[in-house]
């Protein structure tokens, strides 16, 4: 009987994301085996949102100053000025004449929980 533990299942087929988002990692971390498998109606329809600083590009990076913070005693660190950034992106693809998005169709891809927790207590829209 083989121990169950050691097996590895690697996941190459994604069925989210944009392919801009996904070639990095799958470079770095996937030898370029990582599929992209996504609706491109879904993943192409916010192209032309007036908000990205590159057409076409659908990905945002924006540096915030800020300090990390934790609650009480958690492992978990976040940035209170990043998660208010992030909200104010998610209001703005929400409200957004030419490609308003239900704010349950938005994602934020943080390595911390506890980023994401804030924008979604106030993103009730």
């Amino acid at each position: 009987m083989s121990d169950i533990s050691s097996q590895v299942t690697k996941l190459v087929k994604n069925y989210r994301s944009h392919e801009a988002l996904l070639t990095l990692p799958s470079r770095l971390f996937y030898h370029r085996e990582l599929e992209v498998c996504a609706d491109p109606t879904v993943v192409t329809s916010l192209l032309g949102w007036e908000k990205l600083p590159k057409k076409g590009f659908p990905l945002i990076f924006h540096g915030v100053r800020g300090s990390e913070a934790r609650e009480g005693k958690s492992p978990s660190w976040f940035n209170p000025a990043e998660a208010v950034q992030v909200l104010r992106y998610c209001c703005l693809l929400a409200q957004s004449i030419s490609s308003q998005v239900s704010a349950s169709d938005i994602g934020v891809i943080t390595p911390y929980r506890k980023q994401v927790r804030p924008a979604q207590a106030r993103l009730v829209l």
